[in-house]
């Protein structure tokens, strides 16, 4: 500035002030300048429009808006400041907001030529004007920080929320996912409940018919003689089952006795042991003779033998039939005196066929009875043992262990299978995961989490320790279930 003034003339005057010394300036100086009245309302400058003047808002406020995909977005009203339409003339391009009275306004309306007169023709004017337009794009250049500030922090917030609404959306497609799971489990518990009954009646007549034919053979077998070859299809029937290994060394010392492997095999099969009874029953007999009363009394053997079957197959259905039924009781309603192991033994009867060459020890403490919903509650152990039946894949130790503990009861299932990686164990109870064999795999992996919400849901806990060769999940009951009345 060739006056010598700058800006700095004005760095201790307050917005206001500097403002008023401008506007009485421009007016001292513009003799043509003249004071209008603006209503509320007044859209003084449109978007795209050419501005030809500036407008000095003595009095009132107007507010720059322009619409962005079909809204109206105020960008400024505060920050507006005093001069109205100066970039865009400055700049010789149309207007880029809309710019409309918020209140009424008192204006004086400028053209470019009277503006640039007035400002070579007052210094002083001069430097009011640099001040005045510096501070409103100090202002409006903050207020464009401030937003940014706003935008971000509201960024942070929308991701916040984002991530809030995936973590509920994902809590609910779990918590869908146990309540079919639990429809399905009841459903399935009606299934079997419905199964068990309507075994019961033909599982009772078929017990009856084997009792009755057992008695019917054994009368005849008695009208001949318990000497005859008769006699051997009560040994068939009451004779304890032993191991392959003991009927080799039987078979081993009677054919040391009578020198005689094949026939030694023979007379083990039905049940003579010792050269002592082999003497008093076939002695003396010639080699015909000795023939027909071998295949006589192993005939009688095989009918005893599979008396004895039929009876053990029905009193396993019967057993698997009443198993059924009270494994799948009806699990909407408390129970009161519930004894665990008499759940863990229905439901180790009924996987049974899991469990073969698996060696199944049970460690069985005096507990107290519990209120629960045995339904529920089995199907914990139904999971724990299957999922351990699984992990030993036919060899290895399965072991139950019950345990009274301080106001309820405590239940450990432990198998000496692969175990479950240590940077995994703090996943097992959630949806999606699943180990077997050592291996980590996200399916369906249902199980261990709904006996975690069976376990929480009547008060208890329910935990995982494993190492190679010995994975326990131990879980904690307490005798009085919140959810239901005080056990007994």
């Amino acid at each position: 500035m060739g006056n010598g003034l700058s800006f700095f003339f004005d760095a201790d005057v307050t917005g206001v002030e500097v403002e008023r010394r401008m506007i009485a300036e421009l007016e001292r100086t513009l003799a043509s300048a003249e004071r209008t009245r603006v209503p509320a309302g007044t859209r003084l400058v449109s978007h795209g429009d050419v501005v030809d003047r500036i407008w000095i808002v003595l009095e009132g406020e107007v507010q720059l808006t322009r619409e962005v995909d079909g809204r109206r977005v105020v960008f400024h009203q505060q920050t507006a400041g005093r001069l109205v339409g100066l970039l865009a003339m400055a700049r010789n391009e149309p207007a880029y907001f809309d710019t409309t009275a918020a209140t009424d306004l008192t204006v004086i309306a400028v053209t470019l030529e009277e503006l640039d007169a007035a400002l070579r023709a007052n210094p002083i004017l001069d430097v009011h004007f640099v001040t005045v337009l510096l501070r409103s794009l100090a202002r409006r250049h903050l207020r464009a920080v401030e937003l940014r500030v706003e935008v971000d922090r509201l960024n942070r917030d929308l991701a916040e929320d984002r991530d809030r609404l995936r973590r509920a959306l994902s809590e609910l497609e779990r918590a869908q996912t146990r309540l079919v799971e639990q429809d399905r489990m009841a459903t399935l518990g009606q299934l079997a409940a419905g199964i068990g009954h309507e075994l019961n009646n033909p599982v009772a007549a078929l017990l009856r018919a084997a009792a009755f034919l057992t008695e019917d053979l054994s009368g005849l077998a008695d009208d001949f003689g318990g000497g005859t070859a008769w006699g051997f299809l009560h040994r068939a029937l009451d004779r304890p089952p032993i191991s392959t290994r003991e009927e080799r060394e039987q078979r081993r010392a009677l054919a040391t006795g009578i020198g005689d492997p094949d026939l030694a095999r023979r007379l083990v099969a039905i049940g003579i042991t010792d050269a002592g009874e082999y003497e008093r029953r076939f002695g003396g007999l010639a080699a015909g003779e000795l023939e027909a009363a071998l295949a006589a009394a192993e005939r009688c053997h095989a009918i005893g033998l599979s008396l004895r079957n039929i009876r053990s197959a029905a009193d396993r259905i019967g057993g698997l039939a009443g198993s059924l039924r009270s494994y799948a009781r009806d699990q909407s309603e408390m129970t009161l005196g519930v004894d665990v192991r008499e759940g863990i033994e229905e439901t180790l009867r009924l996987l049974g066929h899991e469990l073969r060459g698996i060696d199944v020890v049970r460690e069985y403490g005096p507990v107290p009875a519990i209120a629960a919903y045995p339904g529920q509650v089995n199907q914990v152990w139904t999971n724990l043992i299957h999922n351990a039946a699984r992990e030993l894949a036919g060899q290895g130790t399965l072991t139950v262990r019950t345990a009274p503990v301080p106001g309820g009861v405590q239940v450990e299932v432990a198998d000496t299978g692969p175990g479950i990686p240590a940077a995994h164990l703090d996943d097992v109870f959630e949806l999606s995961f699943t180990t077997h064999g050592g291996r980590v795999d996200f399916g369906l992996g249902l199980g261990l989490r709904l006996c975690r919400d069976i376990v929480e849901r009547h008060g208890g806990s329910i935990e995982v320790q494993s190492v190679p060769g010995d994975t326990r999940f131990i879980v904690t009951l307490p005798v009085e279930s919140p959810d239901g009345p005080e056990a007994p």
